[in-house]
């Protein structure tokens, strides 16, 4: 019996497209963006460090470490005539990469009010 010209032999490879993995979709959950957190500062000292030079100041301190050095830390959501080294000496910031811009960190401490901004500036869907 002669093959039709038109089809394959069955012994060739089967072809498959990729296989994808699909993404469900949640409605009516708050969603957040997820970026990389980086270790509280706690009065002014980093929590994975901890004191690295007992001879500076605790809300200098981490200045210090490998995380923070270079940088000055402020809170995004305190008033600008609040002393940045009250806030730091006295209070738990949070830091984490901004979601949008990877060249840019957030800090927020840990006074309610500038919890309630922050939380309400990256939730999604309100």
């Amino acid at each position: 019996m002669k093959p039709n010209p038109g089809t394959e032999p069955s012994i060739a490879p089967v072809q498959s497209a990729p296989v994808r993995t699909k993404v469900i979709e949640r409605q009516g959950v708050k969603a957040v963006p997820y970026t990389r957190r980086y270790p509280q500062v706690r009065a002014g000292i980093c929590e994975f460090c901890g004191v690295l030079d007992s001879n500076v100041p605790s809300e200098h301190q981490y200045k210090l470490c490998p995380h923070y050095r270079g940088m000055d830390l402020r809170c995004s959501y305190c008033d600008e005539a609040i002393d940045p080294d009250e806030v730091i000496g006295k209070s738990v910031m949070n830091i984490a990469d901004h979601p949008t811009n990877p060249d840019t960190v957030v800090v927020w401490c840990d006074r309610y009010e500038c919890v309630k901004r922050h939380r309400e500036r990256f939730t999604l869907n309100k």
